[in-house]
This record gives structure tokens, C-alpha cells and sequence, in this order.
């Protein structure tokens, strides 16, 4: 019983740490201000992220650009 509780304590410790605010950013469409919310490994990655997304307000694919929170 107590090896299955450490598993799980083990497990949420992990995806707390995983899921943590302070990896999470803002993708924003200039035109639209639509957003986006995902992560961002910043040890790695310093510079800003663009990525295509679909818009539901244009119905197309559009760039969506890192912004501040």
C-alpha cells in the first residue's frame, strides 16, 4: 500500500513540474488578438516563437506571435 502511494506522490510531483506556469507563454494574431496558450522550454529556446495557427475568426492559418502575458 505505501509503495502505491509513493507512486503516485512520485507521478503528481513530476507532472506539477511539468506543467508549470512559468514554461507557459502567449502566441497572439495581430490582427485578430486571438490567443494561444503553450509551453516554452526557455533554458533552450531564448528567442521569440511565431508559429502558424488556424484562426477561427479568419478561417485560415495565420502566424501568432509570442507576446507578454
Amino acid at each position: 500500500m505505501a509503495h502505491c502511494l509513493f507512486a503516485i506522490l512520485y507521478l503528481h510531483a513530476i507532472l506539477a513540474s511539468t506543467m508549470s506556469q512559468d514554461n507557459l507563454i502567449v502566441l497572439r494574431n495581430k490582427e485578430t488578438k486571438e490567443v494561444y496558450y503553450t509551453r516554452k522550454n526557455k533554458k533552450k529556446v531564448e528567442r521569440k516563437i511565431e508559429l502558424k495557427k488556424y484562426s477561427k475568426k479568419l478561417r485560415k492559418r495565420v502566424v501568432f506571435k509570442e507576446a507578454k502575458k
